[in-house]
């Protein structure tokens, strides 16, 4: 028995099809650019607010003859505590009260005197996730992240990239001794 052709029915041409999927492709491609550019701008603005706190202390270095956060009777030139860092640079108008967050959700800290650079100072990004720590690291550093002004690894403690390779969005703190 032959199926019944109901007149005035039909499906989709090859074309349209075509057409319907170049189209998907298009969205799919733009979709992809665009969280690409969300990643680098993530990126890019990490590290000019980064740059931006350790020019707060240096600023604050010009104006008042030692480093926000150095309370020792005699300054001694490190940073040993971080509230009174950024209440210092807050006071002199140099930082925002959240200035100390960046894109990540992390958080900027001030610390200094401990090794590997016991008599520099650093800034401590928390949350970092470990692409953006490498990039840093490239830019400033010698982009191994367990030498040099810039240390960070990933959550086991081993210094990027681990083996067998960690996950680049793996997030962890990074060190960067910024007065040395």
């Amino acid at each position: 028995m032959k199926p019944k052709i109901i007149q005035g029915e039909r499906g989709f041409t090859l074309i349209e099809i075509a057409i319907v999927m170049v189209i998907i492709g298009i969205l799919m491609g733009a979709m992809l650019q665009g969280q690409e550019m969300i990643k680098n701008a993530k990126d890019k603005n990490f590290q000019q607010k980064i740059r931006f706190i350790a020019t707060a202390q240096f600023t604050y270095l010009d104006r008042m003859a030692r480093y926000a956060g150095d309370t020792t009777a005699t300054p001694d030139g490190i940073i040993d505590n971080n509230a009174t860092a950024f209440t210092e640079l807050q006071g002199q108008q140099i930082l925002k009260n959240n200035d100390q967050n960046h894109v990540f959700n992390g958080t900027f800290s001030y610390g200094g005197g401990v090794a590997p650079n016991a008599n520099n100072n650093y800034i401590l990004a928390s949350r970092v996730p470990m692409w953006v720590a490498q990039s840093f690291d490239n830019k400033i550093d010698d982009g191994a992240g367990n030498t040099g002004n810039v240390r960070w690894s990933t959550l086991a403690g081993v210094a990027y990239p681990a083996v067998p390779p960690a996950d680049p969005n793996d997030v962890d703190n990074m060190c960067w001794w910024f007065d040395r």
